[in-house]
C-alpha cells in the first residue's frame, strides 16, 4: 500500500521536531529556563504518534518504505533509546517499540544511517590521529603540532545531543562480520567522545567501547592499530579527576580497559601482564587513590570496579598487596552510616577476589584482614539499619571473605578465628563459628613416619 501525501508530510514534520534542541549540551548545568518545559512532553507525544504511523505501515504494508525513510525514522527514535535529560520514561518506551519494528532490517539500515545521520554531524571535527576514510591511526597527528588544539575548536557536534545515543544503538546492533565494512564510520566519532576534553562526553564514549569491544574482531582493532590509541585514551580518562563526574567515568572506564586488554592480547603473554599492571598500578593505586584520596566517590568506584582488574591479573597482584590490602581493609574500621554501607561491602567484596587471587602469599595479611573485618562485623550488630537488606549482604561478604581466608591460609582457623571466638562466642559465631567447627570436625590425617 502506497502512503498518502498526507501522512508522508506528518512524518517528516514528526522526524523535524524530534531534533533535540542543542540547549541539552548544557545539561548538567542547565539553567531553568533553557528549554520550553512543554518541549519535554510534545517529544512524548510526537512519539506516541509516529509509533503509531509505524505500527500502521507494519500491518499494512510489512513496512515497505525507502531505505531513506527507514533509516531517518530509526534515528530520531533512537536518540530516546539511552540516557539523556530529554527522555522521560514514556519517550523511551515509545522509541524502543519503534526500534523494534526494524530489528529485522538493522544490517540493512546500518550503513545508511551512519553515512547520513552521523556521520555529517562529526565531520567538521575530523579526530587528528585518524585516517577518515579508513579509520586507521595515523603514525603522527594530521596538521601538525598544534592539531590538538585546534580539534577542539568550533565542536559543532555537540549542538546534537542525541548522537552519542544513536552512535550507540548502532554499536550495539553491529554483527560480528560486519564490522570491518563500517569501521571507517564508526571509529571516527568514538574517539571523539573518548577524547574530549568534557568528562561527560568522555563516559559516553567509554561506554561505546564497551559495548563495541562485545563483538568486535581482535583482528580489525589489531590491524587497523586502534587498540593501541583505545589503550592511551582510556588511560587518560583515568587520569581526568576531580570532577563531578569523576565517579562515572572511573566505573566505565576500568570495565572498558580490562575488556580492550583481554580482547587484544593473549592468556599469560607479557603484553597482557604489562597492560593490567599498568591499570592498577599506575592507573588505579599510583592515579585515583594518590591523587583523589579525599574523593570517596571516586574512589569507591574504583573499588567497585576492582575484582575486574584482580580476575585478569591474578597472582600478579601480588607485587601490589602492600597498597591494595590497607586501602581494602581500612574501610571496613569506619562508623556504618549509609554512604559508609556501600563502601565497605565494595571493599570487603574485592578484599575476597584478592585473596582468591593471591592465596599464596596471603598469610602475610591475615591478620590486617582479621582485624578489619572483626570491626566491621561488630559495627553491624549496633544500631538501628540491622535489618536493613544491604548491611545484610555486606555481613554475609565478611563471612563468605572468612571463609575463603580460612581455606587460603589454613592456620588463621586456629590462631585468629580461635582467638576472635573466644573474646565473645555469641557475638562471632555467626562469622566464624561454623568455620572453627568445619575444621575441628574434619578427620585428621596421620602422617606415615
Amino acid at each position: 500500500m502506497s502512503e498518502s501525501p498526507e501522512n508522508a508530510g506528518t512524518l517528516i514534520s514528526i522526524l523535524q521536531s524530534l531534533r533535540i534542541p542543542s540547549e541539552y549540551k548544557q545539561y548538567p548545568v542547565l539553567e531553568d529556563n533553557a528549554i520550553p518545559a512543554t518541549w519535554k512532553d510534545q517529544a512524548e507525544q510526537n512519539l506516541l504518534e509516529l509509533k503509531a504511523i509505524v505500527t500502521s505501515a507494519a500491518k499494512d504494508g510489512g513496512l515497505t518504505w525507502t531505505r531513506d525513510k527507514k533509516a531517518a525514522v530509526v534515528a530520531a527514535a533512537a536518540q530516546f533509546d539511552g540516557d539523556g535529560p530529554w527522555i522521560s520514561s514514556t519517550s523511551r518506551g515509545a522509541a524502543t517499540d519503534i526500534l523494534d519494528y526494524f530489528k529485522g532490517s538493522v544490517t540493512e539500515l546500518l550503513t545508511q544511517i551512519l553515512t547520513e545521520h552521523v556521520k555529517p554531524i562529526f565531520r567538521t571535527n575530523p579526530h587528528p590521529l585518524l585516517h577518515t576514510s579508513t579509520g586507521r591511526k595515523l603514525p603522527r597527528p594530521a596538521g601538525g603540532p598544534l592539531a590538538s588544539s585546534d580539534y577542539y575548536e568550533s565542536q559543532s557536534w555537540k549542538d546534537h545531543p542525541g548522537a552519542p545515543n544513536l552512535l550507540s544503538w548502532c554499536v550495539r546492533h553491529i554483527p560480528n562480520d560486519y564490522w570491518d565494512e563500517l569501521w571507517h564510520l564508526i571509529i571516527p566519532p568514538v574517539m571523539t567522545l573518548l577524547d574530549d576534553y568534557e568528562a561527560k562526553y568522555k563516559v559516553q564514549g567509554a561506554r561505546i567501547v564497551s559495548e563495541m569491544l562485545r563483538t568486535v574482531p581482535r583482528t580489525v582493532l589489531k590491524r587497523t592499530g586502534i587498540d593501541g590509541l583505545l589503550n592511551t585514551s582510556l588511560q587518560t580518562c583515568l587520569a581526568h579527576l576531580q570532577r563531578p563526574e569523576s565517579a562515572t567515568l572511573i566505573r566505565e572506564t576500568i570495565p572498558a580497559s580490562v575488556s580492550l586488554t583481554t580482547l587484544t592480547t593473549d592468556q599469560g603473554s607479557q603484553d597482557r601482564f604489562d597492560h593490567l599492571s599498568a591499570l592498577l598500578g599506575d592507573g588505579i593505586i599510583g592515579g585515583i587513590w594518590l591523587y583523589s584520596s579525599l574523593d570517596l566517590a571516586a574512589v569507591e568506584a574504583s573499588v567497585e570496579a576492582l575484582p575486574l582488574v584482580i580476575d585478569a591479573l591474578g597472582l600478579g597482584c601480588t607485587r601490589f598487596l602492600k597498597a591494595l590490602i590497607p586501602q581494602l581493609v581500612y574501610p571496613l574500621s569506619q562508623n556504618n552510616t549509609s554512604s559508609a554501607i556501600d563502601f565497605q561491602f565494595h571493599s570487603t567484596r574485592a578484599l575476597g577476589h584478592v585473596i582468591d587471587a593471591c592465596a599464596p602469599r596471603i598469610h602475610r595479611w591475615k591478620g590486617s584482614i582479621v582485624d578489619g573485618v572483626g570491626r566491621c562485623w561488630v559495627a553491624t550488630q549496633d544500631g538501628g539499619t540491622t535489618n536493613s537488606a544491604t548491611v545484610e549482604l555486606l555481613r554475609s561478604k565478611l563471612v563468605d571473605v572468612c571463609d575463603k581466608l580460612a581455606q587460603a591460609c589454613p592456620s588463621v582457623i586456629q590462631e585468629e578465628y580461635r582467638l576472635l571466638y573466644a573474646v565473645e562466642p555469641a557475638l562471632f559465631t555467626d562469622l566464624v563459628g561454623g568455620i572453627i567447627q568445619r575444621s575441628s570436625d574434619a578427620p585428621s590425617v596421620e602422617v606415615p613416619s
